[in-house]
């Protein structure tokens, strides 16, 4: 499946954008903020405006099919507008709403409803129950958050995060790194951090790779993906999740995930030549130190501190 559109659209669906306090007034807002050059389109019955743009009743009625169409209503409403997306020939979308294979069995069947509208479409699906994508370069957002300041958020380093409120985190500080991409992976319904792995390893803005981890889907292309990464040496720094026994029941509550064995994914970290950390401040100082033009060579240590004890 093609990432192109997600990753890099020329125009953007806004799905139940409002001037109300919302997430389609926020992406809005964003996409000028960033200094995106393509078409947004409002899309809500109930507003001829939005934002100074005009809003559109449906995406039937819009004047071209748009890349990426993101949907800023719930659960119970996505189906509908996402099937007209699909006929309209829109390529990639993210549901940022909940309610999926992380609530029950309801969930699980309306997840495998847009995942089956989704895959007979053709559309690159993020999500649902995520933050989306930003791309600091194209200039490109479909970030749940919005962006108040996009000053030094460009930079090499690509994430994949099954976690929105880790990529929070980062994005709150651009002092020692900036990004590439950040993606908001979610419940991954159709795309899955393999995905986004195998797309990050060919792009050319990213030299430095980190993702959050609760469940490895389809591990074989996880795997060789890690392996052209280490082809081309770029680092790959991963936290998983769910180490806990407790914390299996967090993961699938929170992305419908299954966490496994984590015992499993530190052998296939090892293997494949990726960096295991253990939380978020190890996280950060990996990537920090992946920043160096020079890798390093061989098994010796050195130490730069302006304390002896320390070191």
């Amino acid at each position: 499946m093609q990432l192109e559109a997600l990753f890099r659209p020329k125009s953007i669906a806004v799905v139940g954008a409002s001037e109300k306090p919302t997430i389609g007034r926020r992406l809005i807002a964003s996409s000028d903020r960033i200094g995106f050059s393509g078409s947004v389109f409002p899309v809500n019955p109930n507003y001829p405006t939005v934002l100074g743009r005009r809003c559109y009743p449906s995406i039937e009625e819009l004047p071209e099919a748009p890349d990426v169409a993101v949907f800023c209503v719930g659960h119970e409403r996505v189906l509908e507008p996402l099937a007209a997306a699909a006929e309209r020939g829109v390529e990639a979308a993210v549901i940022y709403d909940g309610g999926f294979a992380e609530r029950g069995e309801d969930g699980r069947r309306r997840q495998t409803e847009i995942e089956g509208i989704c895959r007979d479409g053709g559309i690159a699906l993020c999500g649902p129950n995520c933050m989306g994508v930003l791309n600091p370069h194209h200039p490109s957002t479909t970030y749940l958050q919005e962006l108040r300041d996009p000053t030094g958020l460009a930079g090499n380093v690509g994430i994949v995060s099954q976690s929105g409120g880790f990529c929070i985190g980062l994005l709150n500080d651009v002092r020692r790194f900036g990004f590439s991409h950040v993606v908001s992976s979610g419940n991954e319904a159709v795309l899955a951090a393999a995905d986004y792995l195998e797309y990050l390893v060919d792009d050319p803005q990213t030299r430095v790779i980190g993702g959050f981890i609760e469940t490895v889907r389809y591990p074989d292309r996880f795997a060789a993906a890690l392996d052209r990464a280490a082809a081309q040496r770029k680092p790959v720094v991963m936290l998983k999740v769910g180490r806990a026994e407790r914390t299996h029941y967090a993961v699938a509550t929170h992305t419908g995930g299954v966490a496994g064995d984590p015992g499993l994914a530190s052998e296939l970290f090892r293997a494949h030549h990726a960096i295991e950390v253990s939380d978020l401040v190890e996280f950060t100082e990996a990537i920090a130190a992946s920043q160096s033009t020079k890798g390093a060579a061989g098994r010796r240590l050195g130490v730069i501190t302006s304390s002896g004890g320390l070191a």
